[in-house]
């Protein structure tokens, strides 16, 4: 299943109060419809909700027998069997047990009006990186940065010395998926009562779930969607500052790499594998890259608004890093940007005339300005020296982060620049951005060097995780050996 094609036409109204899951999937085949308070397995009461992906639910559910916090992953029907026959390498030795590392531990099967659905219980996380590190919604401070950056790559070099490919090794996944990368929460999240979070988060959200039709969307949907609890609206903070790494279902043994199509998103792809060479230790690496880049910078290196298939990631990649090597630029891409087997004739490889090196991306990382109020040329105003004027209409954006979370992420669009709030892109966003401070020289160079060993089309020339783990950019306060 690719995409809501292989589903019904469109039958529902948009959801109102943000992104959710893809409603279209809650019909035979697809998701199950879950409402607040429901019980699972006779045991497992579904509190919150915890995030969705292309193929599943995750709800915040309370185990009533021992008294704990789980993790509900409720997986669409027409997925399940497939998505347990996948999860198998999870019970590896070197990941089953390390705190690096989430696996379920547990699972059963329910029955709906959509079908059987695998459900799998995790522990409770905070939210993936992607969430935290996302344009111009929010940033990451640069030492905690350099901070989940490194503990990712270390969880790469343990991964890759026991034998393992992580395959599916977007650290930060793509927008409207799941991502693998978490923070923790803190060891105190276990013994709170369902009356704790009601006064850390309030009561969940919800949105009518309308059809176009009139009718009710039961029995094959919910009444109602839940947006996704937000650990970061909270006045306490309730996340650590570990990561954890979750989600196996693309892993492989190094020895044992799939067949086909890889499951990795396409900005995510090394080049080698993008022109149909296997995936790879050294294809993680790659990956492994663009979430050091995404989570510094809070964008995508390899990614334009249409970069949805391996040829596309080849034109970004090339726009950054420079021209394919020569026999690489022979390969032919199928209709859907996919390289064909050599002597099958398909459409040529072509590339962009932009150029915006590697070196200039990471030149314009923005870092968090001194004052939430600032002039067009990025000085310090007080709050009432402005009256400020909201660009688009987004006005909860621009309430900066709680002071609890001040030492880990900062909101761009809670800045003011010249008077204007900028809560979307629009044709205003870019000089304004140009009022915020930029990555300090120093940084620039050592992440530069660190990407450069890394973005090398020669796979055999690139840092392995463990070399990786001791560059400079990572440990700042050594300084270069």
């Amino acid at each position: 299943m690719d995409s809501v094609s292989d589903f019904s036409p469109t039958k529902y109204f948009p959801c109102q109060l943000g992104d959710c899951e893809e409603l279209e999937y809650y019909e035979p085949g697809g998701f199950h419809p879950v409402h607040l308070g429901d019980v699972f397995d006779g045991r497992y009461r579904v509190v919150h909700k915890l995030g969705f992906g292309g193929f599943s639910t995750v709800w915040l559910a309370r185990d009533t027998v021992m008294n704990r916090w789980v993790a509900l992953k409720i997986v669409m029907a027409k997925e399940s069997a497939m998505y347990q026959a996948r999860c198998t390498i999870a019970s590896h030795p070197s990941i089953a047990g390390h705190r690096l590392f989430a696996v379920a531990d547990g699972q059963f099967w329910v029955d709906g009006p959509n079908g059987r659905h695998l459900c799998l219980l995790f522990q409770v996380l905070g939210p993936d990186l992607s969430k935290l590190s996302k344009g111009i919604y929010s940033r990451m401070k640069p030492d905690f940065a350099r901070d989940v950056s490194l503990q990712a790559a270390r969880a790469l070099a343990h991964l890759h010395s026991n034998g393992l490919c992580h395959g599916d090794a977007n650290l930060v996944s793509i927008d409207f998926t799941t991502s693998n990368i978490a923070l923790r929460l803190i060891d105190e999240f276990g013994s709170y009562e369902e009356s704790d979070l009601l006064k850390l988060f309030g009561q969940p959200q919800t949105s009518p779930l309308i059809p176009y039709s009139g009718e009710s969307p039961r029995p094959h949907a919910p009444d109602y969607n839940v947006v996704p609890l937000d650990f970061c609206s909270s006045t306490v903070n309730i996340l650590s500052n570990e990561i954890c790494i979750f989600d196996f279902d693309q892993s492989f043994t190094v020895t044992g790499p799939p067949l086909g199509r890889p499951g990795i998103p396409a900005r995510y792809l090394a080049p080698e594998v993008a022109v149909g060479r296997p995936v790879s230790p050294a294809s993680d690496i790659w990956a492994l890259g663009c979430a050091i880049f995404r989570i510094r910078s809070g964008d995508e290196l390899f990614f334009d608004y249409d970069t949805n298939c391996p040829e596309d990631a080849l034109r970004q990649i090339v726009k950054a890093v420079g021209e394919l090597p020569e026999e690489w630029k022979q390969t032919q891409f199928d209709k859907d940007g996919f390289a064909l087997a050599e002597g099958v004739e398909g459409d040529p490889f072509w590339s962009l005339e932009e150029t915006q090196p590697l070196e200039d991306r990471i030149r314009d990382i923005l870092d968090e300005p001194a004052s939430l109020f600032i002039t067009d040329q990025g000085g310090a105003l007080e709050e009432m020296d402005v009256e400020p004027d909201i660009v688009l209409f987004d006005v909860e954006l621009t309430v900066p982060y709680p002071a609890a979370f001040g030492s880990i992420i900062w909101r761009p669009t809670a800045v003011c620049v010249g008077g204007i709030y900028f809560t979307g892109y629009s044709h205003k966003t870019e000089d304004k951005l140009n009022a915020f401070p930029k990555i300090s020289a120093s940084e620039a160079a050592l992440l530069t060097d660190l990407l450069s060993k890394v973005f090398t089309y020669d796979p055999a020339k690139r840092f392995d995780a463990e070399e990786l783990v001791t560059h400079p950019w990572f440990h700042p306060d050594v300084g270069c050996e």
